[in-house]
């Protein structure tokens, strides 16, 4: 989880420096994006897990 999330903000920082604008719009976005994407991730892991158990 932490890996994804430190993923894309690592490209978002990087976007923002190759595109720099007054917000920093990448980093924001991809942030998001990281900490959604491994939530949706671990919810669906521990859906699988309540599943086996059944």
């Amino acid at each position: 989880m932490a890996g994804i999330i430190a993923f894309f903000t690592w490209l978002g920082t990087y976007l923002d420096a190759k595109y720099p604008s007054k917000t920093p719009w990448w980093t924001v976005g991809l942030s998001l994006f990281g900490v959604i994407s491994s939530l949706v991730l671990v919810i669906k892991e521990v859906m699988n897990l309540n599943k086996d158990n059944k």
